[in-house]
């Protein structure tokens, strides 16, 4: 008798605490996947920031044109937002980040006449879960996505 009771107190404690448990390991796999995303998207700026500023100038003059025109250097706007998409400064099949565009990265001298260029990226961050967290019926539901933004700066050689 002694021995079913225990088994029903288990029972009950398993089942108080299984969805705590599953936050747990659901908001640790989140944030694992949200440190991951920021980290390739820092490294996908670096990388496109060191190409940019080896091939912003071809002509080897001490100013860049203003704006940055991308014919007058060589394509190198397109080709640095193409290795920031794909990894390559070819178009690829589908970008390295789920939800980057190319509308996403914006390209600058500043200030101008420095020689100093910008890659701005703004990034929609979107969890693996979902966009928006419920609240069954308890208030209005919660918005999980948020905006990732990195910027990376470059003098052009």
């Amino acid at each position: 008798m002694n021995f079913s009771l225990q088994k029903g107190v288990a029972a009950v404690e398993m089942t108080i605490l299984l969805p705590f448990m599953l936050l747990l390991v659901f908001a640790t796999g989140e944030l694992g996947h949200f440190l991951f995303q920021y980290n390739t998207l820092t490294k996908l700026v670096r990388d496109a920031g060191l190409y940019l500023g080896a091939h912003a100038d071809t002509q080897q003059t001490s100013i860049l044109p203003n704006p940055l025109i991308d014919e007058e250097c060589g394509n190198c706007i397109s080709k640095t937002k193409n290795l920031l998409l794909y990894g390559k400064t070819t178009v690829g099949a589908s970008p390295i980040l789920k939800g980057l565009s190319a509308s996403d990265i914006n390209i600058v001298e500043s200030p101008a006449g420095s020689r100093r260029l910008v890659i701005s990226v703004s990034y929609d961050w979107q969890p693996i879960l979902g966009e928006k967290l419920t609240t069954f019926g308890l208030g209005n539901e919660v918005d999980l996505s948020f905006n990732l933004n990195t910027n990376y700066a470059v003098i052009a050689l």
